[in-house]
């Protein structure tokens, strides 16, 4: 067993993203379309004498509720493991962005710390477990692209996406994701789509079909800035969309270099930008 692991945190993107009936227990029935994108943050896991400490390159977000500190303390309590740690997390993926930034740090942690200690949790049940830190964590502990239906939590393995190319951006606007479902809630008879065709698409490689399905209900409501889908759309992308509750939008090319000068001319402009590719789908853990 190693002393030190360090695990990439992936960045998750809303292909599609649709919110159903609100139930007993106050969570949404969802269907989403998630793809995880080769822009990580990183978590790295030390064992120590006593106590576990936490730190991160941005300090804001070094507080005791902390989604990783979260994720080691119910390891410890599901295993009854009793170790000391050291903790760093190099941040890269906007907070608050709708990219899976926290519950990807989360999924990493508890896969750290499950290698560390010889894999003592089976896959299944430590996406139990993730799925009592948040409704995404699940996801980011399978990665790859994936159907996600109930709350998020039951997974669909979809095939590899065609070679295409993300550029992401993010304003500085901010976004709360409770008030974004209470404004979708107060909609009448909203029609509730189905990812059916944009998985059709996938499943034939058709990337052009796939992005004209691209869709997520919170953008009827939600305040992303539409500077950056207008740039994304001047520069070739074959369509964009918000990610998650947003406000951070992407946008989906067929080539490298458009994607790109995309996010040259959103860096320009002042917006928070990067370029990634999918991640492809990862053998089970057994």
């Amino acid at each position: 067993m190693d002393d030190f692991i360090t695990v990439y945190a992936p960045a998750k993107l809303n292909l599609f993203l649709e919110i159903g009936d609100r139930m007993p227990d106050g969570y949404h029935n969802l269907e989403s379309v998630m793809q995880s994108v080769t822009f990580y943050d990183t978590v790295s896991i030390k064992k120590a004498d006593a106590g576990i400490s936490f730190d991160c390159n941005k300090k804001k977000i070094i507080y005791d509720g902390n989604l990783v500190l979260k994720a080691a303390r119910a390891f410890f309590e599901y295993t009854g493991i009793n170790s000391g740690l050291d903790i760093f997390l190099h941040k890269r993926i906007p907070i608050s962005a709708g990219l899976g930034g926290g519950s990807s740090d989360a999924a990493a942690t508890l896969i750290g710390l499950n290698g560390m200690f010889g894999g003592v949790i089976p896959e299944n049940e430590l996406m139990s477990l993730g799925k009592k830190l948040g409704a995404d964590v699940p996801f980011c502990i399978k990665r790859g692209l994936r159907r996600a239906l109930g709350i998020g939590e039951l997974l669909e393995r979809l095939p590899d996406l065609p070679e295409c190319f993300f550029t992401v951006a993010k304003g500085i606007a901010t976004v709360s994701t409770k008030s974004a479902f209470e404004a979708l809630d107060r909609i009448e008879n909203r029609i509730i789509k189905k990812s059916d065709d944009m998985i059709k698409a996938i499943i034939n490689k058709d990337i052009k079909t796939l992005s004209s399905h691209l869709y997520n209900a919170f953008e009827i409501q939600n305040g992303f800035d539409k500077r950056i889908k207008d740039v994304l759309l001047e520069n070739n992308a074959l369509n964009a969309v918000m990610s998650g509750s947003g406000p951070s939008v992407f946008g989906i090319f067929d080539n490298q270099a458009d994607a790109e000068k995309a996010d040259k001319a959103l860096k320009r402009a002042g917006f928070f930008s990067f370029c990634c590719r999918p991640e492809s789908n990862l053998p089970d853990m057994g």
